[in-house]
């Protein structure tokens, strides 16, 4: 089948701001003929979307973004495990998301006092009721910025009204004064709990997480896809974006040789979310990179069906 798709997207059930249905609407709109639905550690969306796209002729496949914490002595503190073409009733998945939901509530609770500590004005509360599933950075700075309470406050720290981004990056990051780690999977815990529900676990994006910037070069961080590959990994995100064209073309050169290297599938997404956030628009619209459709077809083969 001719015609491109997006296989890293987002809705408000996690840290995107559109419903399931608008995000397949749109979908439709700019002309993808198929969409993966991967919200952070919540699968609330997945069905709904899926009808939205059969009625609509855009394929939904169902996934998920999982975070994996990988040991305190690792170069990367953190991970995103893609789970393609999972089973949303898999029990164990369910139970397993259902305790991640509950670590991150309990964090958020922590990061807004710590936000209050700082000078801040939110209360959780705001942040439950504008996260419909998944509570995320985003929607906490999303309520910081927007409170007319701490405008002083932000133009004291930032000398304007930064972007969410910028927030996250300032505050809820590592290292970050209103930082809260929280109980996350093991890489091999993500990869397991996606071959458990039928899915194939492709590594998200690490021309971000794998790729840090020296001046003008880059430096790859290939040894821990190979420790990834040792205990399952099925592909990696190919075609995502840096922060310019010259750089991501750069690390879609290098992860291409790493994935015929080491024999991976290849992905690609925006990892739209439409939230102020450091994704691009859904399917690339505003950038160079497109994603064809035989790249979910070659994925499509890999899955068992046993």
């Amino acid at each position: 089948m001719a015609g491109n798709i997006d296989l890293h997207t987002h809705t408000m059930y996690s840290d995107g701001s559109l419903t399931p249905n608008q995000l397949v609407v749109k979908a439709k709109e700019i002309g993808l003929k198929a969409i993966a639905l991967t919200d952070h550690d919540n699968i609330a969306a997945t069905e709904v979307a899926m009808l939205k796209g059969k009625e609509l002729g855009v394929e939904v496949i169902p996934a998920i973004e999982l975070t994996a914490y990988l040991d305190e002595n690792s170069d990367v503190s953190d991970l995103h495990i893609l789970g393609y073409f999972i089973d949303v009733r898999d029990r164990e998945l369910r139970k397993k998301l259902e305790f991640y939901q509950k670590e991150r509530e309990d964090k958020s609770r922590k990061v807004v006092k710590n936000l209050n500590a700082i000078g801040y004005r939110i209360e959780f509360n705001e942040v439950k009721k504008l996260a419909k599933g998944t509570i995320a950075g985003p929607h906490i700075a999303f309520l910081v910025i927007g409170k007319k309470d701490n405008e002083g406050k932000l133009r004291e720290e930032f000398g304007k009204i930064p972007e969410t981004g910028e927030f996250i990056q300032k505050y809820l990051t590592v290292g970050g004064p209103a930082y809260e780690a929280r109980v996350a999977a093991t890489p091999k815990e993500a990869i397991d709990l996606i071959h458990q529900a039928r899915g194939l676990a492709i590594l998200a994006h690490p021309c971000w997480n794998l790729a840090e910037k020296d001046g003008k070069k880059l430096i790859f961080n290939d040894k821990v896809i190979e420790d990834l590959v040792k205990i399952g990994l099925d592909g990696i995100e190919v075609y995502a974006h840096r922060d310019n064209e010259a750089d991501t073309k750069k690390c879609v050169e290098h992860f291409e040789k790493v994935a015929a290297k080491m024999k991976l599938a290849v992905s690609g997404g925006s990892d739209f979310h439409d939230f102020g956030s450091a994704g691009k628009d859904l399917g690339f619209t505003d950038f160079y990179l497109k994603i064809p459709y035989n790249i979910l077809e070659n994925l499509r083969k890999l899955v068992k069906t046993d």
